[in-house]
């Protein structure tokens, strides 16, 4: 199946960045006995919050973090599909890694014991600076294996591999979990991995997560159309040029165009300081582009276009202008 935009295949992501526990490896791990011991029984976040504890009592939890983990590794099975999902991205070139808030020995151990080899960029709390749902973790581990952040697809079983994932621009596909209360934050649910191996082989369509409301409210031909508009960005929109660029965006126009000699000055800025002020001396283009990336990844930005629409300058006129702009 041929996926146009501004409809969204998983099929479609450049780079995969994989959870292990729950997603890979089962290993079925119960944290309650070591939050019921050091946190009182509060659903606290183990290694973020290891901080608020005295020294001798955070290195005893975190041993005993270790050793629980150890022993859910030494009984690991391998997640039905998860196999399969690594056949179908190595088939089709796609470049992966397991990004984990287990230790590397654990994540090591788990691999043997269920027959997997690891990619070589595989990592754990021990061997990067952060962890997730810190984006900064999924941005280092995009980096490493060459793709931009808008065009990864991470695959979690848990709340903070979806957390992750929308803090750092990125699609989030939630598998092996039934919660509906976390659906606000996944661009699509699988109930068992190999469900959504079925749905990479079928390139299922689906609407992107950032066009949901637009498209319950609007439909797909609203959002077809204004998916093929590409719309001149003002000189002076309002009430600000990041205000104007969001509205348009939530409508699911498709494309902006923007001079390529234009600099971001400092008077610029001082219309519009929600950018930040790295922006300064930056093409506009790159600025928009940054912008737009993270929160409405299939927007384009370019510099050529023969025809662009002169959109509204106010973006409360934005929705009217496209209703008469039917295709």
């Amino acid at each position: 199946m041929c996926i146009k935009a501004p409809f969204w295949s998983p099929a479609g992501a450049s780079g995969f960045l994989l959870d292990w526990d729950g997603v890979i490896a089962e290993t079925k791990l119960d944290f309650s006995g070591i939050r019921e011991k050091y946190y009182g029984g509060r659903r606290a976040m183990l290694l973020e919050d290891s901080w608020t504890l005295a020294p001798d009592r955070r290195e005893a939890m975190l041993k005993e973090l270790v050793e629980l983990e150890m022993a859910g590794a030494e009984k690991a099975e391998p997640v039905p599909g998860a196999f399969e999902l690594i056949k179908w991205l190595n088939k089709n070139n796609i470049p992966y890694c397991i990004l984990s808030r287990n230790c590397m020995e654990v994540i090591r151990r788990g691999a043997e014991v269920i027959g997997l080899e690891l990619p070589a960029q595989t990592w754990g709390r021990d061997n990067m600076d952060w962890v997730k749902p810190d984006p900064r973790a999924l941005l280092a581990a995009a980096a490493a294996i060459g793709v931009e952040p808008r065009r990864c697809l991470y695959v979690g079983d848990f709340l903070y591999d979806l957390q992750g994932a929308r803090r750092a621009g990125m699609r989030a596909v939630l598998v092996q979990r039934d919660e509906p209360a976390w659906s606000g934050w996944a661009d699509v649910t699988y109930p068992l991995m190999t469900d959504f191996v079925e749905a990479l082989n079928a390139r299922e369509q689906i609407v992107p997560w950032e066009y949901r409301e637009i498209y319950a409210k609007k439909g797909e031909r609203w959002l077809s159309n204004a998916a093929s508009f590409i719309f001149a960005v003002p000189a002076d929109p309002s009430p600000t040029t990041d205000c104007w660029l969001t509205r348009a965006a939530s409508l699911g126009v498709g494309g902006f165009y923007v001079d390529p000699e234009k600099v971001f000055t400092p008077d610029d800025w001082k219309k519009n300081p929600s950018f930040d002020t790295s922006a300064m001396g930056r093409k506009w283009a790159e600025v928009i582009s940054d912008f737009l990336s993270p929160r409405y990844p299939l927007a384009r930005v370019v510099t050529e276009c023969e025809a662009p629409l002169n959109a509204p300058k106010n973006s409360l006129d934005i929705t009217r202008f496209i209703e008469r702009k039917k295709i």
